[in-house]
């Protein structure tokens, strides 16, 4: 009985210090200069691991790079995928101004997206003051934390640019500024052409609010603008520049990205148990649908994105824009421990989640078996980043120094060509193999990479007639697995079995680490 009364008064503090940290947490606002320069300390410092470890997982941060040097170097503007993503590719580049951002390498780039994240995470905060959102403070260090935010906030992207600018449409439209909301989401386009389809939300809040007369000048200013930013791509390509990557997603794929890839499979069960929970909080939500123009608003904006990225599901990041929506309206409808709970799981969810030895999701009992705790979306991402410039060094060592390589050699390397290329740019004279203006990406995709001196060329991947006509000039032929997959999946025909060899290379899948998949055929 002794101890039971000792004990009951230390538990009863503790549960009372808990609930004042939480009470001074949610409250917190950091809009308020001491408190954002505390959080901007902690978000620079939480970032510096990546900083130094590459331009990013996603090919496409290479390509930006690509392109930028290409500019640099040849005075000559080739979009590093399409549709083109101006403005992302400039400021790469160092801009018209002279920024020469590029010439620090992919630290000062990814320091530049830092940056401009920070700058978003201030413009949510600022956003949740000016709707008067309950537990605000939890909810900007959430956005700030999330663990898809935090790592493309780090890598040489145009996701974070984009919805820096589309925020700050948004706070605009809120103080009544149709013409500069209109300039900043065509600036928002400019980095990302989607950030146009945030146009319909707006318009509803606009009509919603009685000021239809703002329609016209938001939706001119941000196509003025929007044109503006894709003079150089119209001038190349006219409105051949409409052009995307499209290729179809497996459904497992699908949910795997939606689930693992998005909030963590910890982070995911704990949003869908605390909807579960929440649902007497939700029977409002039909309610303020209509009476509510600023839920109507985060509500469009969260389907419009999702139903484009259902139509083109090749990346998680595509949905990088619902999270600051999402946000508000888990503010709206989930209880203060409900609200800390969940969030505080998807952040934990970028350190520790459930994974499997297969990392993918099947449809028998073994996917659920073999399930474990393992390394959350941020570890495994910095491992990412390893493997895969450990990949693209030891294909270029075993090249340049394989006794069995007979030359004049072709190297198809597949995903990792921009990465080679980049990480090796002065041994190498880069170029394109044929101008070809339907190319999703003329640098990379049809890209060129010569070792003139050994007599090696690197290449993305070949087409048939490519592939038929190096190997009637006498060029053998050499590929990586990931590079044969791909030219099956994208040409529908293997290399292997029209004469060229694959390298001997300790794994079949850059990001993998060394040694964990064959590469025997």
């Amino acid at each position: 009985m002794e101890a039971t009364q000792t004990i009951a008064p230390a538990s009863k503090g503790v549960t009372a210090g808990v609930r004042e940290l939480l009470d001074r947490i949610t409250v917190l606002e950091l809009t308020n200069p001491l408190a954002f320069a505390t959080l901007a300390v902690a978000y620079i410092g939480s970032r510096i691991p990546w900083l130094d470890q590459g331009y990013g997982t996603d090919p496409d941060a290479w390509r930006v790079a690509l392109t930028a040097n290409h500019l640099l170097s040849e005075g000559d503007y080739l979009p590093s995928r399409l549709p083109g993503y101006p403005l992302h590719e400039l400021v790469t580049a160092g801009g018209v101004r002279g920024w020469w951002i590029l010439e620090g390498g992919w630290v000062t780039t990814n320091l530049s997206t830092v940056l401009i994240s920070l700058v978003g995470v201030y413009l949510f905060a600022w956003l949740a003051r000016k709707l008067e959102l309950p537990h605000r403070g939890i909810l900007t260090l959430a956005f700030a934390f999330a663990p898809l935010l935090w790592i493309n906030s780090v890598m040489t992207m145009d996701y974070m640019w984009a919805l820096t600018f589309l925020l700050s449409a948004y706070l605009a439209l809120l103080y009544r500024a149709p013409t500069l909301a209109g300039i900043s989401l065509g600036l928002a386009a400019g980095f990302r052409l989607t950030s146009l389809v945030m146009l319909p939300p707006f318009w509803l809040l606009l009509w919603r609010t009685d000021r239809r007369q703002d329609i016209q000048s938001l939706t001119l200013t941000s196509a003025a603008v929007t044109l503006g930013a894709y003079t150089l791509v119209l001038m190349k390509y006219g409105l051949n520049f409409l052009n995307f990557y499209d290729e179809t997603v497996p459904l497992e794929e699908f949910i795997k990205r939606l689930g693992k890839d998005g909030l963590g499979i910890i982070g995911a069960l704990a949003l869908l148990a605390a909807l579960a929970l929440s649902l007497q909080r939700l029977r409002r939500f039909p309610d303020d649908l209509r009476r509510d123009a600023h839920v109507l608003t985060w509500t469009a904006a969260i389907v419009i994105f999702f139903i484009s990225y259902t139509r083109l599901p090749h990346e998680i990041a595509y949905l990088v824009p619902i999270f600051p929506f999402g946000f508000f309206l888990m503010s709206r409808y989930l209880s203060r421990a409900l609200l800390v709970g969940t969030l505080g799981v998807i952040v934990l969810a970028g350190f520790v989640d459930i994974t499997s030895p297969e990392d993918t999701i099947g449809i028998d009992t073994s996917t659920f078996t073999s399930a474990r705790i393992g390394k959350g979306m941020l570890l495994s991402d910095l491992e990412t980043l390893r493997n895969q410039m450990d990949f693209a060094r030891e294909l270029r060592e075993l090249t340049i120094t394989n006794r069995d390589l007979e030359t004049p050699a072709v190297v198809v390397t597949g995903f990792i060509y921009p990465e080679l290329v980049m990480l090796y740019q002065d041994e190498l004279t880069i170029g394109i193999l044929e101008e070809d203006l339907e190319a999703i990406s003329q640098l990379s995709d049809k890209g060129l990479a010569s070792d003139e001196r050994r007599r090696i060329d690197y290449v993305w991947l070949l087409e048939y007639d490519q592939f038929r006509k190096l190997q009637g000039q006498g060029r053998k032929i050499y590929y990586t697995a990931d590079a044969a997959r791909s030219t099956f999946a994208v040409y529908d025909y293997r290399p292997g079995y029209f004469g060229a060899l694959e390298l001997p290379l300790s794994r079949d899948n850059p990001s993998l680490g060394e040694g964990t998949a064959t590469t025997d055929r």
